[in-house]
Formats: C-alpha cells, structure tokens, sequence
C-alpha cells in the first residue's frame, strides 16, 4: 500500500472530546432553550459547525450569541479540568511523521473549537493541514474539506488514507475516491452502523499501525528492565548479524542523566535503537543499530529525523554518526544521510600489566579542588588545540558527581590532568588525559595513566575502558604499554541537523 498521506476526523478519532462537547451543548440548550437534549439527539445535529447547531436548533434567535460563548467557555475550560493527551494517538501521529508521512485534520468542528482542543492536547504540530467546518460550504458526509486537504497536499485520492468514527466520515471518505477506515480505539464514538461498508474497523491503533507496517519510536525510560533486556538483545542480534562486536553503551542509558535514546520498535518487537549525547554546543554524537531484518526499510532514517526535532531546540547544528568499522551497512548509511568521514578512534580496555611494577611516587594524582578550575581550561586547551572559551564551557557542562577529575601534580607543580567517569558499579572510563605540552614526551603520561589505573584497581574496577583516535600513534602505544587492548575500531561521519534524511 503505497500511502503518502492520512486524513483524519478530530472528536472521537483523535481525541475523546465528545463527552465534553455533549455536556456543554446540553448545558447551553437547558440554560438558553429551557430543554433537555439527549446525546443521540445531539449526533444527529452533527454536521454543522457549534455555532451552526446551536443556531440551528435554538427556539429563541435572541439568546443564540451569549449560548454560543458560553458553550466555548464550558468546553474550553473543560480541557483544563478533564483532559490528557491519549499516548497511543500521540505515538501513532509521531510514527507516521518519522515515516514522512503528510499528515491532516478534516472535522465539522468550527476553527475556534478545533483550535482550543488541539491547542490544549498539543496535537496542531503534527498536522500539514486541517480543514474545519468554517472553511467548507458542505460539511461531511460532503467530500468538500477532504477534495481541499488533498489539493494543498498535492495528493492522489489513491495516495491517502481517511479516518474517522462516524457514518459521515466513512460516507465523504467514500465519496472523494479513498480508502477509509472506521475508528473505535477511544472510549466515545459516534457510529456502530455504516451506510457504506468501510475498507476497515479498527479496535485499536496498534491494528492501524500493523496495516501501513508502522515504526513507533518512542523514547527509552532509564529505569525499564525490559527495555534494557531489548537493548541487549537488539545489540547481540546485530553483533551475530554482523560478524562484529557491537556497542549500544546500555551503561550510558540506564542511567538517570545519561545518554538520550529512541527506541524503534514494529509491533512488540524492538527493531531500532538511536541513542545520542551533545558532546558541546556543537553538534550530538549518534549512535544506532537497526535489527538484520529490517534494514533498508528507513528505520534508520526515521530514528534520525525523530531524533532531530529532540536535538534541534538545544542549538545543536551538527551531527557525529558513530559507526563500526566493519559496519558495511552503517558506513553507508552515514554516508547516504550527508556524513562526512571525521576521523577513526579505537575503543579500548585495560587488560592488566603483564608483570606487577611499584607506582611512581615521585608524581601524585589529587582530585581537582574548585581553585584548579582554571588550570583544567588551559591544560586541556594547549593540549588539544581548542580555543579556551569551548574548552570552559565543556568542563562546565560535564561537571557531575560521577566524573571525577584529577590533577596530576609533580611536588607544588601541576603538570596534566586526568577524568574518570564512573558510569556504574562495575565500568569507569578514561578520558580527557593530556599532559602540559612542556612535560610532553618525558614519560609523565604513562605514570599519570598507571596511577589512574592503580586508584581504579583498588575499587576495584572490573572494567576499564578509553577511546583513542587512531592517528594519535603516541597515544596508542602509551596505552598499549600500559596493560590496554583494542576491543574495536570506530568511525565517525559528521554531517549537517539540517540534511534530510
């Protein structure tokens, strides 16, 4: 089925707001109009805008203006007192938007009604278009609003899909040429007869998200052991599939402040995972595996783009996809979203000194104290070449509990620094070593590094793990030397936020 677009009705297909606007008509019909009106005699005035049925139904002309704004008042303020977003509406729109798909409301509701309820359910962002009773001449079952949507989509009939609860909407579905399925996933609906058989009734959004072979993404909770046990299965599944060790850094997710991620999952099965960290104001490191079987299938692609609107608000202009070497099938999909080759960086970990040799005492290691604050900027900047503005701004970002920095000192003389971050119980990792560019080739690194090594075995440790850039022989030999292995080599693509994946 190839879709490009889905129309949707809005009261009792996207959100429950019918029993509300039942409750405001009878208020205004009893209190202007001196009658009681039932609920069934209410669907049948359905059609016209609010202001239509409450002109159109009024015995009194005269009391038809207050009627009107007190029907908006009751039903506006009912969205403060009863109402809360549907997740597994807000899902299934986010699913077809990461799936590109245009997406458009077509209701009988007027534009001052459809405005308060998709307002207050935050549900306007999703919509390329929505066509209310104010904008057509004949309401549904008229096929009026749904001909409009599809002209400004630019969309076949055959190209979309409608949706909506009530023998109108199955009949001006119909009538403009489309698929159209009935609805009755939320707790009010209009219609359980149909004057015209529909392609389809659905009981639940999942049975919609299984005919067009939807991907929900959603996002992981730190705290969720199954979610954790999916991540690990995902990551040997890939791993076996690959002929690779695979990395998703669950250490980094489980934990309340850690890394962000999106899970993808079809179905009950778990079919992608993105994860990502802004590294600076700069641009956010991404890291993604995508199951064997469901590759080529723009899983990858709609992580990427769900990820995007989670990364943009925080000034972030680039991405870094973080891709195993032997990753043909990421190598390429880095390269087709707009990567750029970066650089390459070995992941490692310590796998002990082959013969136990005595700790230099001549050189200590202290945890920095507020005052050495400075000295961190400057090292690090000389060190690595970057200006010292960013340098400050990301040991100011990445000052937590858990990462502990060290100052490596040589009597009153502070020489290199050294940070651990110790991501749980069992894993520390190394990072941000560098040495003053003056005590640089003298043999300092490689006693600053067994030092840590030392602090970090006596916890003890079970695993130590740094990353090094390829290029960087010196480096590599250093940590070689000093009881480290190559577990894996990685690559980095950087591209723009702004490329359409």
């Amino acid at each position: 089925m190839s879709i490009q677009a889905v129309l949707f009705d809005f009261d009792g297909t996207l959100a429950d707001t019918l029993p509300l606007s039942f409750r405001a008509f009878q208020a205004v019909f009893k209190q202007y109009d001196q009658r009681e009106v039932t609920r069934d005699e209410l669907v049948a005035m359905f059609g016209p805008t609010e202001e239509g049925i409450i002109g159109g139904n009024f015995t009194d002309p005269a009391s038809v203006p207050q009627a009107i704004e007190d029907y908006y008042s009751i039903y506006k303020q009912g969205h403060f007192e009863e109402f809360q977003n549907n997740e597994h509406i807000l899902g299934l729109l986010q699913a077809l938007k990461a799936q590109g798909m245009k997406l458009g409301v077509i209701t009988g509701k007027s534009r001052r009604a459809y405005h308060i309820s998709a307002g207050a359910l935050d549900l306007e962002r999703f919509f390329d278009i929505s066509i209310t009773g104010d904008d057509v001449a004949k309401p549904k079952p008229d096929p009026e609003g749904i001909h409009s949507a599809l002209r400004t989509l630019g969309i076949e009939p055959s190209q979309a899909i409608f949706v909506g609860d009530s023998n109108a909407d199955i009949l001006a579905g119909k009538a403009a040429g489309m698929k159209t399925y009935a609805v009755r996933w939320l707790p009010t609906f209009q219609s359980q007869a149909y004057d015209l058989a529909p392609d389809g009734i659905l009981e639940n959004v999942a049975e919609f998200q299984r005919l067009l072979q939807l991907n929900n993404i959603i996002p992981m909770t730190y705290h969720s052991k199954q979610q954790a046990a999916d991540i690990k299965a995902l990551e040997q599944q890939c791993s076996q599939a690959d002929s690779i060790q695979l990395s998703s850094d669950l250490e980094h997710l489980v934990k309340e402040d850690g890394d962000h991620a999106l899970l993808c999952y079809r179905e009950d099965q778990i079919i992608g995972l993105l994860s990502w960290f802004a590294a600076d104001s700069d641009y956010a490191q991404i890291n993604a595996m995508v199951h064997p079987d469901y590759r080529r299938q723009g899983v990858f692609r709609s992580l990427v783009k769900r990820a995007r609107a989670d990364i943009e608000p925080l000034g972030v202009h680039r991405l870094s996809y973080k891709i195993p070497a032997g990753s043909q099938t990421g190598l390429l999909a880095a390269q087709a979203l707009g990567g750029d080759f970066d650089r390459s960086e070995y992941a490692m970990s310590y796998a002990g000194m082959n013969s136990a040799s005595p700790l230099p005492s001549e050189l200590i290691l202290l945890p920095a104290a507020p005052e050495d604050f400075e000295f961190t900027v400057s090292c690090s900047s000389q060190a690595f070449g970057e200006p010292e503005d960013d340098t400050r701004k990301y040991f100011t970002q990445t000052d937590e509990p858990e990462r502990i920095t060290y100052i490596a000192w040589t009597g009153s003389e502070r020489i290199g620094l050294i940070r651990v971050n110790y991501i749980n119980e069992d894993t520390a990792f190394i990072h941000n070593f560098c040495i003053l560019p003056s005590y640089q080739g003298k043999g300092a690194g490689e006693k600053v590094l067994r030092q840590t090594v030392g602090i970090l075995s006596q916890k003890p440790y079970p695993v130590i793990r740094l990353s090094v850039v390829t290029g960087n022989v010196r480096a590599l030999n250093l940590y070689l030397r000093a009881g480290f292995k190559i577990n894996s080599e990685y690559k980095y693509y950087s591209g723009s936020l702004y490329l359409e994946p």
